[in-house]
């Protein structure tokens, strides 16, 4: 994926990502979680169709199967090998689920317990668990795929996929980082008003952001660091090694700082706030990649110095 490419995909994640947040927030009723789409939004137009009469409700069931049978039939044009039979299993799981979580978001209703009946909140909670169930066994499978194509690649496929997969984590740094200002915009607009609550807030939204767009840099240098990595002259790639050790470094010290700075900032402010948080904000993922990237990087450097010193004695 060229730069161009990640950079317009990065852009869609983002304006997918704070469409749903905001659309969840304003129309619950055809939104009722971020976890549900698109199935939910699937639910509705199959029970619409269900409606128009034998015909509808004929078509309605024919596009429920044929849609939770996608994956089974992926599964079918796969190689019969033994190596691939772990990720066939995940794909028929996946037309199993789906089949029973485009029913349940039709009729939410026939899984809720009767004490639950008539409250449009285990609805939403309903429909929220298909959604989970089902994402949950799409990452079963990318992750049992993963595993056999890493198992199998040599060194030159092994960081094609890192590259990929640092393009990946790219994306979906953005993602977090859209639904992270997107839900806390929302929240301060709905919130309360005193310049206390409004500036603590700013700041605490600038500060969970940072370390996003962090991330965003650093997997980008880590990726342009992989294709100096991967051509035989190597040139440059102690420079950009350097360039994205310095970064790291940089990201370290203000994700930090600006976590501690948040954290002392509400014990000051606590008089005036209404709403103080009480949970530990630390952003542990940010944090640990950015380290481990970071020991790439030196490591990548400390090698080309070594294999320098190496030719010399040579």
């Amino acid at each position: 994926m060229k730069r161009g490419k990640l950079l317009l995909a990065c852009v869609c994640t983002a304006v997918l990502v704070a469409g749903l947040a905001v659309l969840t927030a304003r129309f619950p009723g055809l939104f009722s979680s971020m976890l549900a789409f698109p199935l939910e939004q699937i639910g509705w137009g199959l029970a619409a169709l269900s409606k128009l009469g034998p015909v509808g409700n004929g078509a309605a069931v024919a596009a429920w199967v044929g849609l939770s049978g996608v994956p089974a039939l992926c599964a079918l044009r796969y190689g019969h090998g033994k190596e691939t039979r772990w990720e066939r299993a995940a794909l028929y799981l996946l037309s199993a689920v789906l089949l029973l979580a485009l029913y349940g978001m039709v009729s939410p209703s026939l899984f809720l317990p009767p004490l639950a009946q008539g409250f449009p909140e285990y609805t939403k909670m309903i429909k929220s668990v298909f959604g989970v169930c089902v994402w949950a066994v799409v990452v079963l499978y990318l992750v049992l795929r993963l595993i056999r194509l890493f198992r199998l690649g040599d060194r030159n496929q092994l960081l094609a996929y890192m590259q990929t997969i640092l393009k990946v984590l790219c994306v979906l740094f953005t993602g977090a980082g859209a639904l992270s200002i997107s839900t806390g915009a929302l929240a301060l607009q709905d919130g309360a008003r005193l310049d206390a609550d409004t500036c603590f807030g700013v700041f605490r939204l600038l500060a969970e952001l940072i370390p996003y767009g962090f991330d965003i840099l650093i997997v980008t240098l880590a990726a342009d660091l992989l294709t100096v990595v991967r051509s035989e002259e190597q040139d440059g790639i102690v420079e950009s090694a350097g360039r994205l050790s310095n970064v790291c470094c940089l990201a370290l010290g203000v994700t930090t700082a600006l976590t501690a700075a948040s954290n002392i900032l509400q014990i000051c402010l606590t008089r005036r706030l209404t709403d103080v948080s009480v949970t530990v904000n630390i952003p542990i993922l940010s944090i640990g990649l950015t380290v481990l990237i970071l020991l790439f990087a030196r490591l990548l450097i400390e090698n080309k110095r070594l294999r320098d010193d190496n030719n010399l004695f040579i």
